[in-house]
């Protein structure tokens, strides 16, 4: 070969390395841009959520204030400063709490230093009508745009509002001012590295936050729901130093251009001593080897990494290798990479299969996670990734790939799993736990030898203690009655809080209907022995629902429902006891619904049907009075007796309206009789004890009269 020749190749093989390595500097920056980018969205995400969550804690105040309001209406000052007080000392980002009344005019506010502002009207006020109307209208907890607060020092602010409701009309709104700039404050120092800078616009675009002055480039750009506005946030990189990347980058050039001229020189020695062309290629051959070994290295640069020469047999790992296994590599092979006696038995397996796929050729790549035990007994999670290298005959030759610790990743996908389906209180299985059981369970009964039921209890007058004893005691009393539960219908049983004061046990039973009565006389027995809790002891009683024998025929929803008409007619019956469903409860039920449309058309186009039965005096023959009686007839139903509907009335709150229209007709029936010369002595109206309860009864009596 002559010299000129060997020049043409030394150019050639050099163009080639610099096309490499650019090759090389693209795919790293392309990688840092990607990885950055990642970054960028974690943290964009984690911020977002974490001011959401901070706000989001004002809406579970009010809407524990607007329950303390639906039980207590007439809450006074005292008690009102009472429970502001309790929430601005556990929020520490609520400036002040108000209650407006149903004019909106500010009766009630504390801190007390804040009294300039009671008094003070929604109404007339532009800048907030259309929050105050869509809070009214909706019955939904709205906020403001954030604002910057009058004589505060620039102090940004949020108001948020809860409508209040009184016998189904509008009676008020509990508002909270909310202080946005300690809030963001906390969020960034918490979540916000120092080489992020941060931006926040409100539903208008305009923007009220910014910890930068100037707008950067590439931001992540993501909206934050806030009660029913949506603000937008601009999260940016700021560059302060050099990466570990770009400083690889730099090492790798400088290391290819050694390459470089390293090729060259040996090219030039050969030359020079006219060596044989098959040694230039098994030198190129080599440096292809160092090619991909440092590829490798670019993908896995935090990673430990390792290489399993097949042929030798020999295992190479790097320095990391012990900080994420906890274990020094022993012996050579696979078992220097996989030892079986530090990995978990229930995953060693898997990891050998996935190895025989890629080594038969299967795969050339492969990935697995899995525990291994440190020298301590403690196992660790671990990601190894890597890929199988064949030589030019498709023999694999070598092994490579890098191993990563996940532990922190795989704790928070566990406590994510446990917070998506058990209850934090109880520590039982939460409604989306149970339903998915109940489901699986419906899928396969068919196939099961036992009989399933379930049982839905609620405790009676749960509400009472609530108000005796407070959130926290209650709160105390449904952890010790879970593990009640949990202890009486056994490991082989299903408990799960359903919601509130309420729980559903699933069962699976062979002896039939007397099994399921023994569990539900054993879970009544648990109650027969009061609950020492806090200094206090209390009894309780409870309720219970039972749908026996499930088919696979039902479905989950119709399951739950059926059980929760029999835990109502549980209650019906005088609570303290449980109660079988059958499907007469359910036609029962229907019938209610019907016979409540009957009542409510029939006040609404005024077909009530008046029944007048005259008193007659015995002895003498003469009328005494007559005394009024409502009737109710459906073209579907036909004729429905008034013990029926008369019931179902004062359950539904219809008798006061109902008896408003008696009163009146009957009394203008009269009214025509004695026009028309009738002497009809006394007329009688019955009257409901819910209409004598209305504040309105004195005036309805008196118009009926006039």
């Amino acid at each position: 070969m002559t010299k000129n020749t060997y020049l043409r190749c030394i150019a050639a093989q050099t163009a080639i390395m610099l096309i490499v390595l650019i090759t090389l500097i693209f795919f790293l920056a392309f990688h840092q841009y990607s990885e950055n980018n990642h970054q960028l969205t974690n943290i964009g995400q984690a911020v977002a959520y974490s001011v959401q969550q901070h706000i989001s804690l004002t809406e579970g105040i009010l809407t524990s204030l607007a329950y303390n309001y639906e039980i207590d209406s007439d809450m006074d000052s005292q008690r009102f400063e009472i429970l502001a007080e309790k929430y601005i000392s556990e929020n520490s980002d609520i400036l002040l709490m108000q209650h407006k009344n149903k004019e909106t005019v500010t009766d009630m506010v504390f801190p007390p230093t804040y009294d300039n502002t009671i008094g003070l009207s929604l109404k007339d006020r532009d800048e907030v009508e259309e929050a105050v109307n869509k809070s009214i209208q909706n019955r939904m907890i709205t906020a403001n745009n954030p604002y910057i607060m009058k004589n505060a020092d620039d102090l940004l602010g949020l108001i948020i509002r809860c409508p209040l409701y009184k016998d189904d009309e509008f009676d008020g709104f509990f508002v909270v001012v909310f202080d946005l700039n300690s809030c963001i404050d906390r969020v960034v120092r918490e979540a916000l590295p120092e080489s992020c800078r941060l931006s926040l616009y409100d539903s208008e675009g305009q923007i009220f936050w910014s910890n930068s002055n100037t707008q950067l480039k590439n931001p992540y750009v993501t909206q934050i729901p806030v009660m029913d506005n949506y603000w937008t946030m601009k999260l940016f990189r700021v560059r302060t130093h050099m990466v570990a990347s770009e400083i690889l980058m730099v090492i790798i050039s400088i290391l290819f251009l050694f390459m470089t001229g390293v090729l060259a020189y040996v090219q030039l020695d050969l030359l020079k001593k006219n060596k044989n062309i098959k040694s230039l290629m098994k030198l190129r051959n080599e440096l292809e080897r160092v090619k991909e070994s440092y590829t490798l290295a670019l993908d896995s640069a935090n990673d430990a990494l390792w290489e399993w020469d097949l042929i030798t047999d020999e295992v190479i790992t790097s320095d990391k290798w012990v900080d994420i296994t906890g274990n020094e590599p022993v012996g050579s092979g696979f078992k220097a990479i996989m030892n079986e006696n530090a990995i978990h038995p229930d995953d060693y397996q898997r990891i050998l299969d996935i190895f025989e796929r890629c080594l038969d050729g299967t795969t050339d790549e492969f990935y697995s996670e899995y525990r291994i035990k440190d020298s301590f007994g403690n196992y660790t999670w671990v990601q190894n990734k890597g890929k199988v290298y064949f030589d030019d005959e498709d023999i694999p030759d070598k092994v490579a790939g890098a191993v990563s610790n996940i532990e922190e990743r795989k704790q928070k996908e566990s406590k994510i799993e446990y917070l998506a389906f058990y209850d934090i209180l109880t520590g039982l299985p939460n409604k989306m736990q149970f339903l998915s059981m109940l489901e699986k369970t419906l899928k396969y009964i068919e196939k099961s030898t036992n009989l399933y039921s379930i049982l839905m209890l609620d405790l009676d007058n749960f509400k009472v203690h609530n108000d005796l004893f407070g959130l926290e005691f209650c709160d105390n009393l449904l952890e010790h009655i879970g593990a009640r539960l949990s202890e009486t219908v056994g490991q082989e049983n299903m408990v799960a809080r359903f919601s509130g004061d309420e729980f559903l046990i699933l069962i699976a039973d062979e002896t039939g209907t007397s099994g399921v009565e023994d569990m539900c006389k054993n879970i009544m027995d648990i109650f027969a022995s009061p609950f020492a809790i806090m200094n206090k002891s209390v009894y309780l009683t409870a309720s219970i629902g039972v749908v026996y024998k499930l088919e696979s025929s039902q479905s989950a929803n119709e399951v739950i429902r059926n059980a929760d008409t029999a835990l109502n007619k549980a209650k019906e019956r005088g609570k303290n006891q449980y109660c079988f469903y059958d499907c007469l409860m359910h036609e029962e039920i229907l019938r209610k619904s019907k016979v409540e449309a009957c009542i409510r058309e029939a006040i609404k186009n005024d077909s009530f049907i008046i029944y007048y039965q005259p008193q007659q005096d015995l002895h003498s023959g003469k009328i005494r009075g007559i005394e009024a009686l409502a009737r109710l007839k459906s073209e579907e139903l036909g004729m429905i007796s008034p013990i029926e509907f008369i019931e179902i009335a004062e359950y539904t709150g219809l008798i006061v309206p109902l008896g408003s229209w008696m009163l009146k007709n009957a009394c203008i029936q009269g009214k025509t009789w004695i026009d028309r010369g009738f002497r009809i002595g006394k007329l009688s109206v019955n009257i409901s004890i819910n209409q004598l309860r209305d504040v309105n009864f004195c005036n309805f009596v008196k118009e009926g009269l006039l």
